[in-house]
């Protein structure tokens, strides 16, 4: 890749979350990054077709730490393209799913806490003392660090290559970083249902007023938030039968209005 190519890959990446979206994230600002190297290394219009549907896949990583990802794809893409016949282009989706997980884990915690948060408090800090050279001093901070972590990551991942691919089936890192993605994958999805699905029902047991037992009561000494865990099962168990996501929307809202005017929920 020369010196042009990388320049137009990088601001191609900075620029992807301008393609952002809440079905696929990052996915088309991404293959829209790559658009440019990809139509070098394929002039046929079926080859190219096909690199731009193989990176159509759901990708969402922390900005910074997917330019590493972007670099080491474009690289195997490189391969595939000079030896077709001796590179498998199957490790290169495998490789964007494997790492997002564990490279936006460790993106999110240097860049979106820890950098953010010292760039906010040296720049409130500033403004608060009233001093106009705390409202430079975030982008300053933040970007600072970001734009060269951001052009070291993209150079190190298209240098390192399909070398990474050979050397870490070897070692089993390809597994280890599977694992790792599914498990936080999961952590992830179970503390958001707990955390933003909201279901509790008023229903009484026994008594009344303030001495009063209700259900609710009953399921949260023994499986809390057990019923927002049903209501998240129920909707993967419609999204996986094809069900029209605005159908099930407008079924929340029914059993949902209709609940609390029964006082139910």
């Amino acid at each position: 890749m020369d010196k042009k190519m990388f320049w137009k890959t990088w601001w191609g990446c900075a620029l992807m979350g301008l393609c952002f979206s809440m079905v696929k994230m990052m996915t088309t600002g991404t293959c829209c990054a790559m658009i440019p190297y990809l139509r070098k290394l394929y002039p046929e219009q079926e080859k190219l077709t096909e690199a731009l549907v193989r990176h159509q896949p759901f990708f969402n990583c922390t900005p910074e730490t997917a330019y590493f990802i972007v670099g080491l794809v474009l690289s195997m893409e490189k391969e595939y393209a000079t030896d077709p016949e001796h590179f498998d282009p199957a490790p290169i989706s495998a490789i964007k799913a494997a790492l997002m997980g564990p490279l936006s884990g460790v993106g999110d915690a240097i860049f979106w806490v820890a950098v953010r948060t010292i760039a906010t408090s040296l720049s409130v800090g500033l403004m608060l003392s009233g001093n106009v050279i705390g409202f430079f001093v975030f982008p300053i901070v933040y970007h600072g660090l970001s734009v060269p972590t951001r052009i070291f990551l993209l150079r190190y991942g298209f240098n390192l290559g399909s070398s990474f691919i050979t050397t870490a089936y070897e070692s089993g890192i390809i597994d280890m970083l599977t694992m790792a993605a599914t498990t936080i994958g999961l952590l992830m999805v179970g503390a958001m249902a707990a955390g933003f699905v909201n279901l509790s029902t008023t229903i009484v047991l026994v008594g009344s007023g303030a001495t009063a037992t209700t259900l609710q009561s009953a399921l949260d000494s023994i499986f809390p938030k057990l019923l927002p865990l049903i209501v998240t099962l129920v909707t993967l168990w419609a999204i996986r039968k094809r069900i029209n996501a605005s159908w099930i929307i407008i079924a929340m809202l029914v059993l949902g209005i209709g609940g609390a005017l029964l006082g139910i929920v």
